[in-house]
This record gives C-alpha cells, sequence and structure tokens, in this order.
C-alpha cells in the first residue's frame, strides 16, 4: 500500500527543509565565525578530567612565592639575586634555566657583571626573556630587549601568552617576532619542536600541575637547603605569589601562574608537536553521517543518531586528543542536533497530526475532554499530580513512560472506585466526583495516598511517586476556573507535606489583593504609605560609616508591611517602576544633601530597576533631582543588578555612560549571580561592584568562597572599582573583608534598615570603636 500524503504533511515538508538547512548554515557560522569556540573550550576541559595524568619530571619550576619574598626580599630583585640563583641551580646540576619574566637590569647598573659571569659559567644554557608590550595582534608593541650584555651571554626566548575573555591561554605560540628576530618561547626552547613564528599550539591540561617538580626560590638561595630534586631537569623560574607577575586560569585546575601554564606546553611539546584538525574534519563526518543516516529506516535512524552524537561529542575527541590531535567539534555537534530535530519534528508530524482529546503518550482521554465532559457538571473536581513525574519518566526508557502512566492510572481507578482518569501533562491526573460523595472524600483520598506509598514497578525499576491531591468542590464556576483551584490545592498540599488539601474560596481575595495593590501603590505614594528606609554602610580603611542605600517600604493601614519584592516586581511588570523610582530617588537626594550639608561626605545609593535602563525620562529624572536638591553628583549610586546591567542592548549600555558622565557614581549589585566576562567588565562604566549577599555569607566556611570574594576584589581594584560586599553579619566576616582589602560593609551588623530619624540618631551615637 502506497503512503497517504496528506495536506498536513505537504505543508510541513517545507518547514522540515527549512530546519535542516538552518541547521548546515547554523554549523558553517559556528565553524567560520567560531561563536561556538567557548563551548567547544568547555567540553575539551571536561575531556581533560578524564584523561589526566602526571607530568614527565623533565621539567622543574622554581617559583619566586611568598615564601621566597619574605626570606628575600619584594620582587623583583637585584642582578646579584639572579646571579646567586644560577650559580646554585648549576651547582645542583640543573640541565638549563629559563627565566619566565623579563630581567630588567640596567645597562649600568654595577651588579650587572657578576649576573654576566654566572650566566656566562653555564656555558649558554641560561635563557632569558625578550618580549613586546603591550601584546597585539601584529606583535606591534615596545620591544622589551635585556642588555647586551646579557644577551652575549645568554639565549634568547619570548614569552608573550594570549587568552580567551575568560583568562584561559589554550594556545602558546612555537615563537613570536621580536623586532627583527624570531624568538623562541620556552616550550619550543626546551622540547626543541619548532614552528612558524606567531604559530601557536594547543596546550595539553590533562598534565597535573601538583605533579611538576616545584621548588622555592628561597630555598635555592638557602645555601643549606637540598637541591637534588633539580639534577638533570630544566628549570623554568617564574613567579608565583599573590599580587606579582600574570595568573591565568588553568582549566579544571584553578588560578595559576604564569610559569605553570609555561611548563604545561613544555610539557605538550615533550610529547611531539600537536596536530590541529581545525573544525572541518569532524564537520564533514558529522556531514556525511547525518546523509547517511536520512537513508536507513526508522529504528536505525534513533538507534545511529542516539550512538554517533555521544561518540562525536565525547569519545573521538577524547580518543584523538590521548593521541596528541585536537580538533573543534562544536559546528560538527549542532549540525548533528539539527539533523536529530529534523527527524523528530518529521516522525511527531507523520506520528500525530493533532492531539485532540487523547493524550499522546498513554492513549487516554486529556484535559481537553475533561473540560467538555465538566461544562454544566455538579460534580467534585479532585487533581492528583506526581511532582517527581519528570524526574521519573526521565530515568526510564522513553517506551517506557506510557507503562508508567498505565500503572498510575490503574492505580487511581483502583482508589476513586472506577471514576474516568483524564490525564494532563507533567504527571497532571484529574477526576470529577459524584456530588453525594463529596463528604467523604478524605476517605477516599487517604486511601489513594496508602496505595501511591508502594513504589511502581516499571521495566523492571522501581519508581517511587510522590503525589499530592487537591479538591474543588464549588460547582458554582466555570470547569476551567475549578481546574486552576484544584492543581493550586495540590500545589499548596505538596508545599505544606501534606497529601491532599481543599481550595478555599476565601483565598480569592489574596488574588483581588494582587489585581488592586498596582492600583492602590499611586495612591499609597502620594498620601505618604511608601517611605524609604536606609541602611548605613560602612568604610573598612577609616571605620566610618560612609554612606547608605535607601530601600523602598509599604505600611499599608489595613494588611500592615508589604513585601518590597511583592509590589516592585508588579510594579515593573506593569510599567508602574518610574514613579516608584522617582519618588524614591527624590527621598534619597534630600536626605543625602542634608547630611552632606555639615561638610561631610556621605553618599546614598539607589536601586534602578532594569526596566528604566535605557529609558527617555532617566537622565533627566536624575538631573532635575539633584538639582532640586542641591546633592553633588559624585555623592548618588545608582545600583543596577548584574544580570539586568549584563543583558543591556548598546543603547542602554550607552545610557549608563551618559549617567557617569554626570559625575554620579555606577553600582554593579548582586555580583557574582550573573556571567560577567572581563569584556564586559572592561565596557561597563561601573566605579563600584558589589558583591551578593550569598558569597559573603559563607565567607567563613566556604573556601570556594573566599576565593571568589578575594579574587573579585583584585579584579575590581584593578579596573580601578570599590567593592561593596552586603550581607555582612557577624565580626569574623568583617575581619576577613578587611584583611582581603575590601573597601565597604553593609549588613546586619552594621545596621538594619531603619527610618530617616533613626538614621540621624544613628550617626550621632556611633563611633568606630563600635565597627571593632
Amino acid at each position: 500500500m502506497q503512503p497517504v500524503v496528506t495536506r498536513n504533511s505537504r505543508n510541513t515538508a517545507r518547514p522540515m527543509r527549512i530546519l535542516l538547512i538552518w541547521s548546515l548554515v547554523s554549523a558553517l557560522l559556528f565553524g567560520l565565525a567560531e561563536f561556538g569556540e567557548p563551548v567547544d573550550d568547555m567540553f575539551r576541559a571536561i575531556r581533560n578530567k578524564a584523561r589526566d595524568h602526571d607530568a614527565t619530571g623533565q621539567i622543574a619550576v622554581v617559583g619566586i612565592d611568598s615564601r621566597a619574598q619574605q626570606q628575600i626580599g619584594d620582587w623583583p630583585w637585584s642582578a646579584q639575586r639572579y646571579a646567586d640563583m644560577i650559580d646554585r641551580l648549576s651547582q645542583a646540576g640543573a640541565r638549563r634555566v629559563f627565566f619566565d619574566f623579563p630581567i630588567n637590569v640596567a645597562a649600568n647598573d654595577p651588579q650587572l657583571p657578576q649576573l654576566v659571569d654566572a650566566m656566562a659559567s653555564m656555558n649558554g644554557h641560561v635563557y632569558i626573556a625578550a618580549n613586546f608590550a603591550p601584546e597585539a595582534a601584529d606583535n606591534s608593541g615596545e620591544q622589551l630587549l635585556p642588555p647586551a650584555a646579557l644577551r652575549a651571554v645568554a639565549g634568547l626566548v619570548n614569552t608573550n601568552i594570549r587568552t580567551n575573555g575568560f583568562n584561559v591561554a589554550w594556545h602558546m605560540p612555537y615563537s613570536n617576532k621580536v623586532g627583527n628576530q624570531d624568538i623562541p618561547s620556552i616550550a619550543s626552547a626546551i622540547s626543541g619542536v619548532t614552528g612558524k613564528p606567531g604559530e601557536a599550539f594547543p596546550i595539553d591540561y590533562a598534565v597535573r600541575l601538583k605533579s611538576l617538580p616545584y621548588v622555592s626560590a628561597g630555598e635555592v638561595l638557602d645555601r643549606r637547603a637540598s637541591l637534588d630534586q633539580l639534577r638533570g631537569r630544566d628549570v623554568i623560574i617564574g613567579t608565583n605569589a599573590t599580587g606579582i607577575g600574570n595568573r591565568y586560569a588553568v582549566p579544571g585546575q584553578g588560578p595559576s601562574a604564569s610559569v605553570f601554564v609555561t611548563a604545561l606546553a613544555a610539557e605538550t611539546l615533550l610529547d611531539g608537536a600537536p596536530v590541529t584538525y581545525g573544525w572541518w574534519v569532524p564537520f564533514l563526518v558529522a556531514f556525511l553521517t547525518s546523509a547517511l543516516l536520512m537513508r536507513v529506516s526508522r529504528t536505525q535512524l534513533v538507534l545511529g543518531m542516539i550512538a554517533t552524537l555521544p561518540v562525536c561529542a565525547v569519545g573521538l575527541p577524547l580518543l584523538l586528543e590521548s593521541l596528541g590531535r585536537y580538533a573543534d567539534i562544536m559546528p560538527a555537534l549542532v549540525l548533528m542536533l539539527g539533523a536529530m530535530g529534523h527527524h523528530a519534528w518529521k516522525l511527531h508530524r507523520q506520528t500525530f497530526d493533532e492531539r485532540g482529546m487523547v493524550n499522546e503518550v498513554s492513549g487516554q482521554p486529556n484535559l481537553n475532554a475533561l473540560r467538555a465532559a465538566g461544562l454544566d457538571s455538579q460534580d467534585g473536581l479532585i487533581a492528583a499530580r506526581i511532582h517527581n513525574y519528570a524526574e521519573a519518566a526521565t530515568a526510564l526508557p522513553s517506551a517506557a513512560e506510557k507503562e508508567l502512566v498505565d500503572q498510575i492510572i490503574m492505580r487511581l481507578t483502583l482508589g476513586n472506585g472506577g471514576c474516568k482518569v483524564y490525564q494532563g501533562d507533567e504527571g497532571i491526573f484529574m477526576w470529577l466526583m459524584p456530588a453525594a460523595g463529596i463528604n467523604n472524600v478524605g476517605d477516599q483520598l487517604a486511601g489513594l495516598s496508602a496505595i501511591f506509598r508502594s513504589p511502581a514497578n516499571v521495566s523492571g525499576r522501581l519508581i517511587d511517586l510522590n503525589i499530592a491531591f487537591g479538591v474543588d468542590a464549588d460547582p458554582g464556576r466555570t470547569i476551567q476556573s475549578r481546574m486552576s483551584s484544584a492543581l493550586l490545592a495540590c500545589q499548596e498540599a505538596q508545599n505544606a507535606g501534606e497529601h491532599w488539601r481543599v481550595y478555599d474560596p476565601t483565598k480569592l481575595e489574596a488574588t483581588e489583593w494582587r489585581v488592586s495593590m498596582l492600583g492602590e501603590l499611586d495612591a499609597a505614594i502620594d498620601n505618604g504609605e511608601v517611605w524609604v528606609a536606609f541602611q548605613p554602610k560602612l568604610d573598612l580603611l577609616s571605620g566610618e560609616i560612609c554612606g547608605a542605600e535607601a530601600l523602598v517600604r509599604w505600611t499599608h493601614p489595613e494588611k500592615g508591611p508589604i513585601n518590597p519584592e511583592e509590589f516592585i516586581t508588579a510594579a515593573e511588570r506593569h510599567d508602574r517602576i518610574e514613579k516608584l523610582t522617582d519618588h524614591v530617588l527624590n527621598r534619597a537626594v534630600q536626605v543625602a544633601a542634608k547630611l552632606n550639608s555639615n561638610g561631610q561626605r556621605f553618599d546614598m545609593a539607589v536601586n534602578l530597576s532594569p526596566r528604566l535602563i535605557g529609558h527617555a525620562n532617566l537622565k533627566p529624572m536624575v538631573i532635575q533631582t539633584l538639582r532640586r536638591h542641591g546633592l553633588p553628583a559624585e555623592r548618588l549610586i545608582l545600583e543596577i543588578t548584574e544580570t539586568a546591567a549584563m543583558s543591556s542592548a548598546d543603547a542602554a549600555m550607552q545610557e549608563l555612560k551618559d549617567l557617569r558622565s554626570l559625575g554620579l557614581q555606577l553600582s554593579i549589585d548582586d555580583y557574582g549571580t550573573g556571567f560577567s566576562t572581563l569584556d564586559y567588565l572592561k565596557r561597563c562604566p561601573a566605579t563600584e561592584l558589589k558583591i551578593d549577599r550569598s558569597f559573603v555569607k559563607m565567607l567563613v566556611t566556604s573556601r570556594s568562597d573566599r576565593i571568589m570574594v578575594n579574587s573579585t576584589i583584585e579584579l575590581a581594584h584593578s579596573l580601578g572599582e570599590e567593592v561593596v560586599a552586603e550581607g555582612v553579619e557577624d565580626s569574623e566576616t568583617l575581619q576577613l573583608l578587611a584583611q582581603m582589602g575590601c573597601d565597604k560593609a553593609q549588613g546586619y551588623l552594621i545596621g538594619r534598615p531603619m527610618p530617616y530619624e533613626a538614621l540621624i540618631d544613628y550617626l550621632a551615637s556611633y563611633s568606630p570603636a563600635k565597627a571593632a
């Protein structure tokens, strides 16, 4: 029998072809424009973990670390120190010595002859850095060459490294042009593997950093220390202390000094020159595989796709990288995913043209059928929801979901007296219960809860089902409204840890309040119910209160305090945030002007809604408010959330720059909860980073949070920005922040949000001794 070609199948053929064509075009764009490079890097880091291994042992690292600086003094050191290090390394039997940083010695330095003699004594086995700065694509920066006297007795190596936006150096050049000279990298000089000037090779980050032999420079200069572990090895000397030298992110192993990246690059070449295929080879494999799979049967197609995708994504690149061959797989994956989407859509449209009144998975009547059956029904409505349904269905083979649904419906039918069960999506089931039995619904649902305590046996797997029930016993409303009410009761039961609940019609009042809240908010602003609280900020250097954050509050005459998150979110969603912001900004600037009138410096921070970034009225609002109260612009801080700032379009980013041009300050609030890049932080005209309370809260107990906060402080300071830590609630956290160099702190330890009058009393009675 020939297949029937329906109008729907003809109508869907063209969109499917378009999907396939766009998948091919997108894959090519991912390759040609390198859109998929960050994802490729992420996959490569995962594969590195799967094949991590120890270093060869041929290379040792000597680090100018904190211990060495305590013994010798702050780096950079004198020429005599470097000469002593070379002498000690020569006596220890080091094979060759490489400096991973430029030796800044003047040609007329009186200690230069000793350094020249030390290098000469190693007969050309000392290599020093010849670089260019700043880093430029054409190496056209300033040439940093060591003095001629040193070049006469030592070899030259280049230590310039380029990183991506995440401060990761994925590739190392074989050599670079410095002036007219082709200077090899340390990795190339150690291994003897060469390439064209500027040509780079991938660094094998599967080598464990901890497996590299390491000696502190302090031990090298200590005549009493044994240096046997350096005998016969090439030694790379580099900085390894916070605040000196360059540090890079080593995928899967954390931030590390540049000397370790150099050592890993050298370890890579000691295994042979890596071969780079780029993205074309896996792309062609994916293209041919996709073309082949289009010609096989459905079963073969599905199995082939399932088997091929993991191989392309993980297995093949892992095998190639273990052999020193590297390739980018994202364009191939995009093509494979597009092909899979094409076939999935095709099979779906061939199998189900319309859902109609039947659930696609189980064949049971769905909620559309319930809506039709319950139009004029006076029966009670029961909803059941399996809250872990998605998790259970995911854990099962795709063909077993129908078996799971059948078992659920069988149990529900057994316990509800044979009522017809209707199935919705995501584990929702409903049925109509005769009005005569609604008074005994508790007994029925208690029995059903007992039935579901036993796990369901699906395809040989025991699946626990977390079920809760909701009841709507009010036949006076539409079936659609009752379905929503029953599901709401179901959710409330689950949240409260109960088996079932009956929907309470009195909760309609809460719904009515949410609807009328916005109308009341405008009036509340005008009559003074909406007011501004102020939370003090502490300057950690001086110990003085340096400012406050303005926080909006609403005290309703009947309902009392309203949750700020509730009415602020509602105002944002319904375009009412401008009036609320104007009210808060006006009061905050008014208070700040009063507090600054006596000559003291007191900054005032005001939160800025994402909806107002780029708004035409924002800048005039700020200018007029500052003029109205005579507050200098530099005393006002506008806070924007990290996520909102990152999602700002170019026009909105320009708006922030325009605001900054007025002289006011800009703060990135909740920093750490988004995904800021270094490029974004460089472009954003912020003067302050505000570390989110979730990181500050765990600062004392969480090492990872300490590292994150410390690195954020260092990053902000390097960008010329101050750092505020919010959520400080104990003295130990405050002391840690001060030790890290954090500029300001805010939290309950310093002061809770308070009205203006309380703030005046607080400032009058505050003394730095209290902060200690």
